[in-house]
């Protein structure tokens, strides 16, 4: 799927109806977003360079991530500006994560890119993610017709009914535009947990314990004492991640990974284990998949506008 880039949104007020030049000024663009920061959808270089696992399609990539977040403060802003109040929320996709879902390939099975390494031991290539643009400030009513509610202190009640002779919709606008995306009650619980376990699962595998036994025996006569990849950046405790010990420990670890074999070795396992998975569970991964593809279509169309 991809970001549409340059796209223009026709807002349309709670009621579906077009809202006419306020609604249009909602319209946003991906003009702004650096997207060379996003995450590669799999990982381009390393031992870990083009793995995928079985259960990355039911998960939400970053760039389908984007799209809808985009679509729904699109909403938000034509929603708002039926009621009279300029509301534009930053752009999506200003502040990517260091992955682009929760397999984090790149390193899942600890870290597996030498480039990275020898330049930021264990740290991230392009460090902490940008800041992004903050909320514009509303003003007491703008914020009640945002969210639906009245906020006194800690408290929070619901809103009147109304704003203006407009009716509010349930939520506010901010409760109106998901799901006038389809975006309500998307759920990734499931594949989440999933992924997780096959992980842990994965670990107590005969093959995998066979090959971290190996990675543990070379990164021993190398000098470091360690039983597995997530125990390896312990070893750096009081340098700093990416300090010149942290880099001589990192590439020590990748090199143990690429002699035994371990990267491999673990992904196959892990692979089977998933694969075991979608077929237990496979109703209820799907049920989630087509939800986000359905939010992803309406998302794209109503970027087109």
């Amino acid at each position: 799927m991809a970001v549409l880039a340059g796209t223009a949104m026709a807002g349309c007020g709670p009621g579906g109806k077009p809202t006419g030049d306020t609604g249009s000024k909602a319209a946003r663009t991906f003009a702004d977003v650096d997207r060379s920061q996003w995450p590669d959808a799999t990982p381009r270089r390393g031992l870990a360079k083009g793995l995928e696992l079985p259960l990355e399609r039911y998960m939400q990539s970053y760039e389908q991530r984007v799209a809808i977040d985009q679509a729904v403060r699109d909403q938000q802003t034509a929603c708002m500006a039926t009621f009279g109040f300029a509301f534009r929320p930053p752009p999506a996709g200003t502040t990517p994560p260091p992955n682009p879902n929760d397999a984090n390939m790149e390193r899942r099975y600890g870290i597996t890119d030498r480039v990275v390494a020898e330049q930021h031991g264990y740290g991230l290539a392009k460090g902490e993610p940008p800041a992004g643009a903050s909320s514009p400030k509303l003003s007491e009513a703008a914020a009640m017709v945002l969210s639906g509610g009245v906020r006194e202190g800690d408290t929070k009640s619901s809103a009147p009914t109304s704003y203006e002779g407009r009716e509010i919709p349930e939520g506010g606008c901010s409760g109106w535009a998901p799901r006038k995306v389809g975006a309500e009650g998307l759920d990734f619980s499931l594949v989440s947990r999933l992924n997780y376990e096959s992980l842990a699962r994965s670990q107590e595998k005969p093959k995998v314990r066979a090959a971290l036994r190996s990675w543990s025996r070379c990164m021993k006569k190398k000098g470091y004492e360690v039983a597995i990849p997530f125990d390896a950046i312990h070893l750096t405790t009081g340098k700093g991640n990416g300090s010149e010990k942290a880099v001589a420990i990192a590439l020590a670890d990748i090199d143990c990974k690429k002699s035994t074999d371990l990267v491999s070795v673990w992904y196959r396992v892990d692979s089977g284990i998933q694969r075991e998975q979608i077929e237990q569970h496979r109703a209820g991964l799907e049920t989630s998949r087509k939800r986000n593809e359905a939010a992803v279509r309406t998302a794209e169309r109503l970027l087109r506008g």
